[in-house]
């Protein structure tokens, strides 16, 4: 992305397309290098990009968004219903672009979404310990909770997780009332 006058180019978000995916996946394993920094999450490193057919599930079934900056896509979020809640299975900011809100955008965006299409309550697991995990989402007001047995489709998450080897630094659930 080029800065033209010393200004950066506008941060648009907007639905992704499924020829956005490729870009997505990258943008999932370059931001995925941040936890390279801290031995506990230098793991991630190894992990696989979300597959084509989990983008296509989060459009059909939930909302896929992405931020692009000078028309190229630098961050994204997907997203659905679990458990009759919004779910955010995945937020990723490139990190040539991190620690410049682009992810508050896409979280807000997210939100509007999500209470537009009447959902009370948003979602998300993540890790506990990672500066830029759950002390980001409590600074815009997700809370940890328990995952139990009211929560089926989120306690499946949560297995999916373990069972891919995420859960080797600890996880949290976390959500957030949202207004009306």
């Amino acid at each position: 992305m080029a800065i033209v006058d010393g200004t950066e180019p506008a941060f648009l978000v907007r639905p992704a397309r499924t020829d956005d995916v490729p870009a997505m996946q990258e943008i999932e394993l370059d931001a995925a290098r941040s936890y390279g920094s801290l031995a506990e999450t230098r793991f991630c490193l190894d992990l696989p990009a979300r597959s084509a057919a989990e983008h296509a599930a989060a459009r059909e079934r939930g909302i896929t968004l992405v931020g692009a900056l000078g028309g190229r896509p630098a961050a994204f979020l997907l997203a659905m219903p679990l458990d009759g809640h919004a779910h955010i299975l995945e937020l990723a900011v490139a990190q040539a672009v991190q620690g410049r809100g682009h992810g508050r955008q896409l979280i807000a965006a997210f939100e509007a979404w999500a209470s537009a299409a009447g959902f009370t309550l948003a979602t998300l697991t993540t890790f506990r310990d990672v500066p830029w995990n759950a002390p980001f989402y409590a600074r815009l007001g997700y809370q940890p909770f328990d995952v139990t047995d009211a929560n089926p489709e989120l306690a499946e998450v949560v297995r999916e997780e373990r069972e891919a080897g995420v859960h080797q630094a600890p996880r949290v659930a976390m959500r957030k009332r949202l207004r009306g």
